[in-house]
Order: structure tokens, then sequence, then C-alpha cells
């Protein structure tokens, strides 16, 4: 990070005041030799941007408003398997190379101890501060590479959307160095699939068996309304209990009157948070799917973790945050799960969509036409309405 200009004391005021608590404010002026005795806030930040700082010391004021992040967010992109050693040698070229941009973008080939291999981007992110001018911030982000025959990919961890962004900056950069190849990367993508599949891609997800992990709950749904559906739908906290129940007594959600007024509405999931027990231990884990849009993108997330404890009225959560390395396992479990679900899907979508193809020769032209055209008109959600439940 760097400090281009000094900031007024205005931009100190407001970022002591709105951005530390109380005990942050106190320890960071404190370490500083000011000592203050005072109960509000405002009058911590109102004396504390008296004084004068070094360029360490706003550095050390960024880091605290900074707050690190505790959970993992991930998002992946496939490869098929084949690709991997030519992706790996155009990484290994782009590492010698300077990329043409004003974040100082470097890409580093790195081989595991298991004979696995990675990379990871460096870049410089510019952007507005809360403190004046303090705007760039040294980031990396570390891809790791599955080498498998059935689904090749590359999973990495997101902080921000400009990390996303980045991760698909050095890609398009290894397209350009590499003309002779077309690399062929994709992503799971709900515009892909027809309204019924998309609710069935959480639906599949929803049944699977995931191994150690019980689905308990869904604690939250986000649906979309197609666009080309106006009308308007009420979707009740019943409703959404009734799915809930649908999951815990082994019925088939798809069934559910709740699901099936979604779809008769033009309405489709493109979230879910789930509440997930380990059926061998007292642990439990909030696991979200989010289909996002522009770009469109799938982040799997974990949310909250811990352990149930006895408490006097029956069991009672204690939160405690899993080691980076067991998150990544896990979250690495449930992309592999709904990439499985999603292929599976495609591969259906394809079939009728061929079975739709060849019934062309049995029907007049004109109306095969329009039918055609009805049932695979592509959607596009990045205009559609956002209904949260």
């Amino acid at each position: 990070m760097k400090l281009k200009n000094y900031p007024y004391r205005l931009h100190t005021r407001r970022v002591i005041s709105k951005f530390l608590n109380t005990k942050d404010a106190v320890d960071y002026l404190k370490e500083r030799g000011i000592c203050v005795h005072a109960f509000r806030k405002d009058d911590l930040a109102k004396i504390g941007a008296d004084f004068y700082y070094s360029m360490d010391d706003f550095i050390k004021l960024k880091e605290k408003i900074d707050s690190p992040e505790s959970y993992k967010n991930s998002s992946r992109i496939n490869i098929p398997h084949e690709q991997l050693s030519e992706l790996k040698e155009a990484l290994i070229s782009l590492s010698m190379q300077k990329i043409e941009d004003d974040e100082d973008t470097k890409v580093h080939v790195l081989s595991n101890p298991d004979g696995t291999w990675k990379f990871e981007i460096e870049y410089t992110e510019f952007k507005p501060s809360l403190i004046d001018l303090l705007d760039t911030t040294h980031r990396k982000i570390e891809v790791n590479v599955n080498d498998n025959p059935d689904s090749s990919s590359l999973d990495f961890n997101i902080i921000n959307n400009h990390d996303y962004k980045k991760v698909n900056e050095v890609l398009a950069y290894v397209h350009k160095s590499s003309p002779e190849i077309e690399f062929n990367f994709s992503e799971i993508s709900l515009s892909s699939l027809t309204k019924e599949k998309r609710i069935q891609l959480f639906n599949d997800f929803f049944q699977f068996d995931h191994a150690s992990w019980e689905l308990k709950k869904i604690m939250k749904l986000k649906v979309k309304r197609d666009k080309k559906q106006q009308e308007e739908s009420a979707l009740t906290k019943d409703q959404l209990e009734g799915i809930n129940s649908a999951i815990l007594d082994g019925q088939n959600l798809i069934k559910n009157s709740f699901v099936k007024s979604t779809i008769e509405n033009s309405f489709y999931f493109s979230m879910a948070t789930m509440r997930f027990d380990n059926v061998d231990t007292a642990d439990f884990i909030d696991i979200v799917i989010d289909f996002k849009t522009r770009p469109e993108r799938c982040e799997t997330k974990i949310t909250a973790s811990g352990i149930y404890e006895e408490g006097a009225n029956g069991p009672i959560e204690t939160k405690l945050v899993l080691d980076a390395l067991t998150q990544d396992s896990i979250l690495f479990q449930f992309k592999n799960t709904l990439y499985q679900i999603f292929v599976e899907l495609s591969q259906q979508e394809t079939h009728e969509i061929e079975i739709a193809e060849d019934q062309i020769n049995f029907l007049e032209d004109t109306a095969t036409e329009k039918q055609v055209s009805a049932g695979l008109e592509e959607q596009d959600e990045s205009k559609s309405t956002d209904e949260s439940v």
C-alpha cells in the first residue's frame, strides 16, 4: 500500500469514527502514545484526528479497517484434461513476459510436493479508499489445478470481485499468447439451462448424498423471475418452510407446491444457503451456492461453522472457524458435486434439443419453426428481477 497524498484531518476522523470499534480505536491511539479517556467513538475520532501520523501509521489504520476474510469464497473454471499440459506451458511462457497492464500483474507457476501444480497471480489493486488516496493494495491469488481425467478445473478463492476478473484477464492473456491453441475454458452457468432444470440443479443438490455431510435445512433461497414473465408472484414464509419439511422428510422437492408455483410463475432459483451437519461429529457448516451475474459466475462459500454442544435446554451452537485447508477441502467436494449435477442436466438438455430437431421433419415448416423457437430460445438472466426469500 502507498500513501500518495497526506490525508486530510476529516478523512482520519471519519475512518476512526465509522469504521473502527471503540477497542480498536483506543488501542490504535495508545500504541502511538495517545491516551484518551472517552466513552464515545466520536470523541475518540475527534481527538485522534488532531495528531500527526506517519505513512506507516496510516497503513496500520488501513489494515484495521480491512478486516480479514475468515471464511472462504471459492470459484471454479473448468478445462479439458488434455489441455492442462498446454496451459502449463503457456503460463510458464507468460511468467517470463511483462504483462502490459496498469496493475503490474505477474504470473508464477509452482509445483506442489505431491507432484501437482498451481499458479499464482500477483497484482496491485487500485481503488478509492476510506483514507484519502491510500488506494493501492498488493494482492495474490492462488489458483489450484485439479488434474482429473473426468473433470479438470482451476479452483481459486475470491476475496473481492476484482480477483475473479483478474483470473479471467490472465486466461485471456493465455489465449492471446497461444493463438495456435483453442483453450476450452468453461463455467457452470444457469443461462445454459432451461428454467425447470435450473430448479432441478438445486433440487438434485439438496437430495444428493454428500457423504459425511447431511443437509438439515434450507436457510435462505433467492429466486429470479424470467424477463418474459411480467406477473408478480407472492412468496410466503410458510411456503419456504414447506420446502424445508420436504427435504427433511425425504420427499421429492420438485413436487412441492411452492416449487410448482415457482415454475408456473416463471421463477427459478439462483442462490441457496444451507445448513449441513457432519454425520460422524458434532460439526456444522453453512454453505452457499450463489449464481451471480455481470459477469455470470458461480460462487461456493462457507458463511458459518462450529459445533453443537449440550445446553440446559438442548443443543446450542458454538461458532468455530475451520482452518483454511479444511475449508478448501469441503468446498472442493461441494463444487465437484455441483459440477457433476450440472453436466448431467446439460447432457439431458442436449438430448432433448436433438429430439426436438429430429421432429422437425414430421411437422409443417411454419409451425415447427415457431415451436422450436419458443422451446429453445435462450433466456437472458442479466436483466431478470431479483426476489429474495
